[in-house]
């Protein structure tokens, strides 16, 4: 897990969550880098090895390009297709705390029996900050069927799901966004989902799930910039 501490040319600050994919690319959602924001690369951050905000980071470094998917773009209240690639300046070295993730397969499939986290550094409720000395979060939620969530998400279509406790209570809040979803597969877990978007009312909400871009849908994209560390950008 890594935190996108982004800055805008009006100095605007805000956060955002990412994974590691390799010694180079990070995982993201589009909407952190929107470019209405005004988001200034010069200006922003990825924290690499950070558990508590508040005590450092082992890295801090510089972001070279941000490549969001070319169909990403609001719709309603939300995104559709919210997924973007963070170059770093630097190559990472690999170490207990600095690892890549598990992606998973195209064909792999995830519901509400599935074992999932989530992870960030996000607000811990509707406007209330996460306190000094800001530490690393962890939830387990279940996944909520699409069917079940569209009722809510009119705008919600297979490359996306939903995640959250239905009673309300368990969720992601401002700050979580770009953060992974991770399910248990086998012996260890696999990132599912980017934390996209939620209800406009609030986080947590009661019959309001969280939305998550559906990783598996995006490993074409993903893998054809990760796989040409050479490439132009």
């Amino acid at each position: 897990m890594v935190h996108l501490n982004i800055t805008s040319y009006s100095n605007k600050n805000w956060r955002c969550g990412s994974t590691i994919l390799n010694s180079q690319w990070l995982l993201t959602a589009a909407r952190c880098w929107d470019s209405s924001d005004k988001p200034n690369l010069a200006r922003s951050m990825a924290w690499v090895g950070t558990h508590s905000l508040q005590k450092g980071s082992a890295r801090y470094l510089g972001i070279y390009a941000i490549i969001p998917e070319p169909k990403y773009r609001a719709v309603g209240n939300g995104f559709v297709n919210d997924i973007a690639l963070v170059k770093l300046k630097k190559k990472l070295t690999f170490s207990d705390s600095i690892r890549p993730v598990t992606l998973p397969s195209v064909d792999d499939t995830f519901g509400p029996s599935s074992e999932c986290w989530i992870t960030g550094w996000g607000n811990i409720g509707t406007g209330v900050p996460l306190p000094d000395p800001e530490v690393l979060q962890e939830l387990k939620i279940p996944i909520v069927p699409n069917s079940v969530c569209k009722t809510q998400y009119p705008e919600l279509n297979s490359d996306m799901l939903c995640a959250g406790d239905m009673v309300g209570g368990k969720d992601a809040c401002t700050g979580d966004y770009g953060g992974p979803l991770v399910c248990r597969a086998g012996s260890g877990f696999v990132q599912v989902g980017i934390m996209s978007y939620g209800s406009p009312n609030g986080c947590a909400l009661s019959g309001r799930p969280g939305v998550y871009t559906q990783v598996s849908k995006y490993l074409r994209f993903i893998n054809d910039y990760i796989h040409h560390a050479s490439a132009e950008v």
